[in-house]
């Protein structure tokens, strides 16, 4: 069980008066110097020097006001320097997600917790931008995601452009980068359902009502634009239209949250009224409007009015996935 980081009593996310934190680093204190042999070699180990160290600092300023500092502030003082706020590690805390503070131990961010993935997100720019590893490992290590509803989820799957993917190859564990990227970058229409697979591979599960997800796609691509949007049905017979989308990636990680998902490869899509489309001996896609025959097509919008018309039944991919198309004509009828 994650423990909830402790609040701020007052003030939330409000740090310090910055003069506290100035006055404290640029105090004047006896220096710490350890005992060394005649070699100049420190007499007690690492830990047990470390130990001592600490133990000389926290006397030297206990008089000292204890302050609260921005992760931004954090990531400033430290970016040149890991250790800059080694000894003020009694003084110090950092405000973290959800207005809380963390302690500093070796110049390491500890503590296990809870953020919103986009938080998560946000501290690993931070931490990339400012060459600070203790922040990135704090966010991959010791965040866990809070759980995502399904609306949340396909904000992220809309948002490809939106995405870093420095952060997204940061948060990936070796594995999964092995098993899903194939080249040394994450490929655009990818960027999203990696987010996802991340957010897995960190422990975030999806809290929703939906427990599967129908993706319809051409048998072929011929004659339809490449970039042309997916149409996703969702168990609670909710339809969604996705740009970018790389279903075969996501029908994996969809799998992985937790989602079912059912990828429904169509020949032809026809309407009530708005249009008929099938693919030719060729395996090119035309339209057939008022007998005649375009080379042209609307895929995705035709698809999410044949779903809205239930006229599926007269596809003739109806005959080889009726299974499919049955089920799919009883979560619209439910809902």
């Amino acid at each position: 069980m994650l423990a909830p980081l402790p609040a701020l009593a007052n003030d939330a996310c409000t740090e310090t008066n910055p003069d506290k934190f100035f006055e404290l680093i640029n105090a004047a204190v006896q220096a710490y110097i350890p005992a060394l042999d005649r070699n100049g070699v420190p007499l007690l180990a690492e830990n047990d020097l470390f130990v001592q160290k600490s133990q000389h600092y926290f006397a030297e300023y206990r008089d000292y006001v204890p302050v609260s500092i921005t992760m931004e502030r954090f990531a400033a003082v430290t970016e040149n320097n890991q250790t800059a706020l080694e000894n003020f590690e009694s003084k110090i805390t950092v405000i973290g997600p959800n207005c809380s503070l963390i302690n500093l131990y070796r110049s390491r961010l500890v503590g296990a917790f809870e953020a919103s993935f986009d938080e998560i997100m946000d501290l690993i720019a931070l931490g990339i931008r400012t060459n600070n590893e203790s922040i990135i490992e704090f966010a991959i290590s010791q965040l866990t995601p809070k759980s995502l509803n399904f609306a949340e989820v396909i904000k992220i799957l809309e948002n490809d452009l939106a995405l870093n993917e420095d952060v997204i190859v940061r948060m990936m564990p070796d594995y999964l980068r092995t098993q899903f990227i194939s080249t040394d970058k994450v490929p655009l229409n990818s960027m999203s359902e990696m987010a996802l697979l991340a957010f897995s591979a960190m422990g975030g599960i999806i809290d929703s009502e939906v427990s599967e997800v129908y993706i319809f796609i051409p048998h072929k691509q011929g004659g339809l634009p490449f970039e042309q949007e997916t149409i996703l049905l969702t168990s609670e017979a909710d339809i969604y239209e996705i740009s970018g989308f790389d279903y075969q990636t996501a029908a994996a990680v969809l799998s992985r949250i937790g989602i079912r998902p059912k990828v429904v490869s169509l020949s032809e899509v026809k309407t009530e009224s708005g249009g008929h489309c099938k693919m030719d001996m060729a395996g090119k896609w035309m339209q057939v409007v008022e007998g005649k025959k375009l080379r042209m097509c609307p895929f995705p919008e035709l698809v999410r009015q044949m779903l809205k018309d239930k006229t599926f039944y007269e596809i003739v991919d109806y005959r080889f996935q009726s299974v499919v198309f049955d089920a799919i004509s009883q979560i619209l009828e439910e809902s």
